[in-house]
């Protein structure tokens, strides 16, 4: 089933081989514990709204990308706040790229090329990737 992510009108077919793997780590409850004076323990917890975190990932001989496929995520990814569309397995999910806290962004990763090109051509399989998304 396709994989796609649309910013506007324009939508990016992504890899089928990539795989979500963290899509049955999210727990919709949010919760918090502490105990007490007495001892006794307080627990609060709340539906969580949002900030689901979804990865797809190839590995090194899958996921593979055209060179312009990556410059266009790359594009997309560099607009802040900005919300996609990612259809997966059929569902549409509001998302956002997670760049994360650090210097260099988690947003994209490039996990190897397909081949080492001096001067790749936007048509050339350039390399399998892995996407990092939060669910708004």
């Amino acid at each position: 089933m396709a994989i796609t992510l649309t910013y506007g009108s324009t939508t990016l077919e992504l890899p089928e081989d990539l795989l979500w793997v963290n899509e049955f780590r999210w727990s919709p409850v949010a919760q918090a514990t502490e105990r007490s004076l007495t001892g006794a323990l307080l627990v609060d917890a709340a539906p969580r709204v949002g900030g689901r975190l979804i990865t797809l990932a190839g590995s090194e001989d899958s996921a593979w990308i055209l060179r312009s496929g990556m410059e266009t995520l790359l594009a997309w990814a560099a607009l802040p706040e900005q919300q996609f569309t990612l259809t997966h397995n059929g569902v549409a999910r509001t998302v956002i790229f997670d760049h994360g806290t650090a210097e260099e962004s988690g947003a994209i990763k490039q996990v190897e090329p397909v081949i080492d090109y001096s001067d790749p051509e936007p048509s050339d399989y350039y390399c399998s990737l892995e996407l990092n998304f939060l669910e708004v």
